[in-house]
This record gives structure tokens, C-alpha cells and sequence, in this order.
């Protein structure tokens, strides 16, 4: 896949930036693609390109792109849609070797736009260009820092994110960003003049700083080709997908948005199930399932145990786990006795769930977590913690309650119960998915899992859906025959 790489460095890794249409104008799309970039910290030169100003955000602009003197790599054009072809000509003429079309006004609008974007097309083709868009909102690419599609503090990390909505796609992009998870790449799609779905999905594939590729798609411009591709990508990481427009309603609204067609979704069911491609059904939750796929091992088969600290969480958390096709086996009697020791004489006995009966003490979870470790019929763990984080973040308060030395024994042995459930993953090979209430809350229980790599959820639904993906792509690798 060396071509694909080849292609599409320029746009995902540029050495050099020109934006076609800057401004300095703060409420203009012209404006946001010379300040993007430099406040997320992109380290090459960027040249603003404004026939009337001087100087655009701090930087020297040209009146043409062909007047600029180094080398581009990436042009990022945002001037009405009737003069983009004469721009296409210029960066041919330039030999700029790839371009983001932020420029609406394409075949999203009927007949006429389609012509114009077709005319782009065949110039950009006769230099040839690579193309993200028209009608997108850009990129994100940690590689460099380029931010050309989002705001705020930016995080990066192990997935690829392919979208083929603009504002929607930057939103769940950013949210996954606000949860802790970590973006390598986002791309909008846009129109798909040039590039389409299965060319960025071929490119992330051979990014080696991506380890999971989450997708958000409304129609497949080249499916046959998607999911043949797929169905080999998805033997070295994962692909996990949400698909909009499933019904008339979205189906319509999809016409209007990027002009694609859904199709039938029983079809598409299908052939993801066939290329290996794990499809979920809520937009956010590509995130939640590759944050585990990047960090836990992965089990061996879809025999999960849950421990609670309540019977309402190990309800609801088994119902959700038994509805997304997880199994929670009985416990043997042996395995039962040795539980019902641990817990207190209140409890009942547990045959899987596991309910602590609101006994938080930490050498209660320490026991029962090592013995169900232990099981050969347990595959992977799934924790609701205490509220020991909210003691130690409050330490100072407990300990003038209780005493320093009292205080200071207790949180040592939080911390040292936090550490044992933070290795099973490594020495026992299950994955092990941890609820918990403010996960982002800076303390040591916290730090322990996050050092760990343990994926720290705030819901039940959310952590049996985790472990539901890490299942799920055992499952296929197993039918792949490749080896977990």
C-alpha cells in the first residue's frame, strides 16, 4: 500500500501549508484555517493566500498561490465554489501534491454543483492532486499537529476517525477528546470527489501510530471495495463503524447533507458481519469500544463476571451484558463457597454477578478479584469501584476525622488493591473494564488505572459495551484465523 501512503501524506503530514482564501476576518472559515493551525502547534510554514491583505494572523500573505517561492505540500482552499477550478489549476501549475476543498456549493446542491465539482475533479486528476472534500470541515492530524476541523485542547492518541459529517463528526471527535480518549487522525469526507471512504480506511491502515479506525458513515461511494478491503485490515486492528441514515427519515436527510445514498440496511448489516466490521448502533460508541480495543488484551471467549457493590448494578450491568450477547456463567460450588467466605454473612451467596452487599472494603474486592481470576471459565472482569477515589481526593478532611495514621494505612491499602486489579490484564491475560464515578477526578486511584491502561467508564451500558467489543473482535480474528 505503498501508493496510498504515497498520496496521501501530503495531506495528513504536509511538510508545507497554503491556505487559498485566507482572511482576517475572525467569524470566516478563512480566518479559522491560518489560526487552527498554529495554535495547535503545526510547525511548518504556512502561507495565507489573500489578494488584498498584507498580512493575515501575524503571517505574510501572497496574492496568488503561484507567488509563493517554497515548495507545498497541502493546499486548503476556502473561496466560493466558481473560482475553486482556476484554483485547481493554479496548485497543478504549482505542483502542490495534495488539497482539503473546505468550499461548499457542490453536488450537496443539485445539477449545477455537480458539473462545477466534476470540472474540479478533471483538472485535479490531469495534475495530479488528491483531494479531501468539497464541502468539508478539514482535518486533524496529531502526526503534525494540523488542526483544520476542530477547537479546544486537543488530545492525541491511538484512533483514526473517518467521518462523513462535518460538524457532527468534529463534535464526537471532541467529546471523545473530553471523555480522555486520544485522536490520531479525524477527517471529514465531505462530497468524495476524489477521496472516498475506502482510500482514507486504506491509509489508516497503514498508519502505524492507529490502532483502532472508527468510522461514522451515511453511504458507501465505493462499498464492494470498502469491505473487501475491510475484511483484510481487520486482521491487524479493528474497525468499528456507526452508520447514520438507517431509516426513510435519516435516508432523506442524507440526500440534502453529502449527497449520498444509504442503501438497504440489511445489506449493510450483512456485509459488515462478512468483511469483519464491528458495527454499533449509537454515534458515540465507536469511541467507547476503542478506548478498551487499544487497551486491554482481548478475551478468549465472551465469559465475563461482574462485581458490584449493589444489586442494582450487577442487574443492570448483566442485562445489558446479556442482551449485547455476553455470557455470565454459574459459578461452581467450590468457586461459591470460596466467594461467600470473603463476603459479609448478609450477602447472598453469589453464583455470578457478584454482589459485595455495600461492603467497600478493599480487601473484600482484593479477594474476590484474584478468585475469579483464577476461574478458566472466566474470560474477562468487570468492576464497579467504590467510591475510594472520593476518600483519597477528600484525605485531608478523613484523616482529621480518623486521624493521620489511620487514614494514611487506609488509603495505602486502596492503593494497593487499585494496583492487584490493575495487572490482572498482564498476568492473567482477561480484560478487565472498571465503572467508576468521575473518572477524570486527578487522585491515586485514578492514576493507577489510567498508568495501567485500564478503560475507566461512568455507566454500566458503557462498560459492558467495551468488553462487548473486545469480545466481539476476538470473535472475528478467531473466524479470520488469526491468532489473538
Amino acid at each position: 500500500m505503498e501508493d496510498i501512503v504515497k498520496a496521501l501524506d501530503p495531506i495528513f503530514k504536509p511538510k508545507s501549508i497554503a491556505v487559498i482564501g485566507a482572511s482576517n476576518d475572525l467569524t470566516k472559515w478563512g480566518y479559522r484555517m491560518v489560526y487552527n493551525p498554529i495554535y495547535s502547534g503545526y510547525s511548518g510554514p504556512i502561507y495565507p493566500i489573500n489578494l488584498g491583505e498584507k498580512k493575515i494572523a501575524g503571517l505574510k500573505a501572497y496574492p496568488s498561490l503561484l507567488k509563493v517561492p517554497e515548495d507545498i505540500d497541502l493546499a486548503v482552499i476556502v473561496v466560493p465554489a466558481p473560482i475553486v477550478p482556476q484554483v485547481m489549476e493554479e496548485c497543478v501549475e504549482k505542483e502542490v501534491k495534495g488539497a482539503i476543498i473546505i468550499s461548499a456549493g457542490f453536488a450537496e446542491t443539485g445539477n449545477k454543483g455537480k458539473a462545477l465539482q466534476e470540472k474540479v475533479l478533471r483538472i485535479a486528476e490531469r495534475g495530479g492532486v488528491k483531494f479531501v472534500g468539497p464541502n468539508c470541515n478539514g482535518i486533524w492530524s496529531a502526526d503534525v499537529r494540523l488542526n483544520l476541523a476542530l477547537w479546544g485542547e486537543l488530545r492525541s492518541g491511538p484512533v483514526s476517525f473517518i467521518s462523513q459529517s462535518g460538524t457532527f463528526g468534529a463534535f464526537l471527535t471532541m467529546m471523545a477528546m473530553a471523555h480522555g480518549y486520544g485522536i490520531n487522525n479525524f477527517v471529514h469526507m465531505g462530497n468524495e470527489a476524489s477521496l472516498t471512504e475506502l482510500e482514507y480506511l486504506q491509509y489508516f491502515a497503514e498508519d502505524t501510530n492507529t490502532k483502532v479506525i472508527a468510522c461514522y458513515i451515511e453511504g458507501l461511494r465505493k462499498g464492494r471495495e470498502f469491505f473487501k478491503a475491510a475484511k483484510e485490515i481487520v486482521k491487524r486492528k479493528p474497525i468499528v463503524l456507526y452508520k447514520a441514515g438507517r431509516t426513510p427519515a435519516g435516508s432523506r436527510a442524507m440526500l440534502s447533507h453529502t449527497a449520498s445514498v444509504s442503501g438497504v440496511d440489511e445489506i449493510f448489516e450483512a456485509a459488515c458481519k462478512q468483511a469483519g466490521i464491528i458495527r454499533v448502533y449509537e454515534a458515540f460508541h465507536p469511541f467507547i469500544l476503542a478506548e478498551a480495543l487499544v487497551k486491554q488484551p482481548l478475551p478468549r471467549r465472551n465469559r465475563v463476571t461482574v462485581i458490584g457493590g449493589g444489586g442494582g448494578y450487577c442487574v443492570s450491568t448483566s442485562d445489558i451484558c446479556s442482551v449485547l450477547g455476553l455470557s455470565l456463567p454459574e459459578f461452581d460450588e467450590e468457586t461459591k463457597r470460596k466467594l461467600k467466605e470473603v463476603l459479609p454473612s448478609h450477602a447472598s451467596t453469589p453464583r455470578n454477578p457478584i454482589d459485595t452487599a455495600a461492603d467497600w472494603r478493599p480487601e473484600t474486592y482484593r479477594k474476590l478479584i484474584e478468585i475469579v481470576a483464577n476461574l478458566d471459565y472466566i474470560d474477562g472482569i468487570i468492576i464497579q469501584l467504590p467510591p475510594w477515589h472520593w476518600w483519597t481526593a477528600r484525605m485531608r478532611v478523613h484523616s482529621r476525622l480518623t486521624g493521620p495514621t489511620a487514614m494514611a494505612a487506609f488509603l495505602r491499602e486502596i492503593i494497593d488493591t487499585a494496583e492487584k486489579i490493575a495487572i490482572i490484564p498482564e498476568k492473567y491475560g482477561k480484560p478487565t473494564i472498571v465503572t467508576i464515578l468521575n473518572p477524570e477526578e486527578a487522585d491515586p486511584v485514578v492514576n493507577v488505572f489510567q498508568s495501567a491502561g485500564l478503560p475507566l467508564y461512568e455507566t454500566p451500558e458503557d462498560c459492558a459495551r467495551a468488553m462487548y467489543g473486545l469480545a466481539k473482535y476476538a470473535e472475528i480474528r478467531r473466524k479470520l484465523e488469526v491468532d489473538n
